[in-house]
């Protein structure tokens, strides 16, 4: 048997031959592993099936989180048999997430109060799961390509193709991370965007109000967000913090793993997987379990 250094490279596969090039992944995935997360994630994903038709919130809920749950349970399952590809599902998962959580969003602006945003619910909702889309299928182009690359060049280009989508979604998630940030200084500060009547109450004594201009408005009994953010908004709040950073880390972690190239010591190492991809994704469901917005902010 001939032994080769870890850093020379197969010319058969274009990988090191350190590089399991008999398996898709660069290694052989831990069968406990892989059952134990197929186990996790059937479990969350009819938790959210169930929600979904409880709470009422099933025509959003179910096309996003449920149906991550879906794919991921498909996706380990793959690994049980060795059939699934490394560019296969997992990349898009946090698609179906993040959608959520735009949605969750633009509820919560809703409720609050739209004054303190600086486009309209509608435009947010059709802005950033646009973008979503967008980010959905240039990874599926990437993925396709590396797929059915017939040298390492072409997969290395589909790989950057992903990279591309990865990096577009990523851009959106940090952009609604910051438009969040500065509704809720506005909600905070009671510095509005425009000035909205409260119609419950038109014959109570004016009040004068600052808007964000500085401008002076008086208006009868001036609507404050601040009225609005209800313990139960404050813990959906909470929830979409705490899953939207688990996110976040997993697409930083894809990142940096397809630019290291599919023979790479990243893509190739099944601890990073299982910890930076498998647990972050589990527990931003976990979380949507527990901080439910059929339940928190319901309809």
């Amino acid at each position: 048997m001939v032994m080769h250094p870890p850093s020379a490279i197969n010319p058969d596969t274009g990988l090191p031959w350190s590089v399991r090039n008999d398996s898709t992944f660069g290694f052989v995935p831990t069968l406990s592993v892989c059952i134990v997360f197929v186990a996790l994630f059937a479990i969350t994903g009819l938790v959210h099936l169930f929600q979904a038709f409880h709470y009422r919130v099933k025509r959003w809920w179910i096309p996003t989180v449920v149906t991550c749950g879906l794919v991921e349970v498909i996706g380990w399952s793959g690994r049980i048999w060795g059939s699934q590809n490394v560019w296969s599902q997992n990349p898009y998962i946090m698609h179906f997430m993040t959608a959520a959580f735009f949605i969750t969003f633009v509820r919560i602006i809703i409720i609050i109060g739209p004054e303190y945003s600086r486009l309209s619910p509608r435009i947010y909702t059709y802005l950033f799961v646009g973008v979503d889309v967008v980010a959905l299928v240039i990874q599926s182009i990437g993925g396709g390509m590396a797929a059915t690359a017939n040298t390492p060049s072409g997969s290395q280009n589909g790989a950057h193709v992903m990279v591309g989508g990865i990096i577009l979604q990523m851009a959106a998630i940090t952009i609604y991370s910051l438009t969040s940030i500065e509704y809720f200084w506005r909600v905070f500060a009671e510095r509005p965007l425009r000035v909205r009547r409260d119609p419950l109450a038109p014959s109570l004594p004016q009040s004068e109000t600052t808007t964000a201009d500085g401008e002076k408005t008086n208006d009868s009994r001036e609507h404050r967000g601040l009225d609005n953010l209800t313990p139960n908004v404050r813990t959906m709040l909470l929830g979409l913090v705490i899953a939207t950073i688990l996110v976040l880390i997993r697409s930083v972690y894809r990142t940096i793993e397809l630019l290291d190239g599919w023979g790479g010591p990243i893509i190739t190492n099944q601890t990073l997987f299982d910890c930076l991809d498998g647990i972050p994704i589990f527990l931003a469901m976990v979380t949507l379990n527990i901080f439910h917005p059929g339940r928190l902010i319901p309809q």
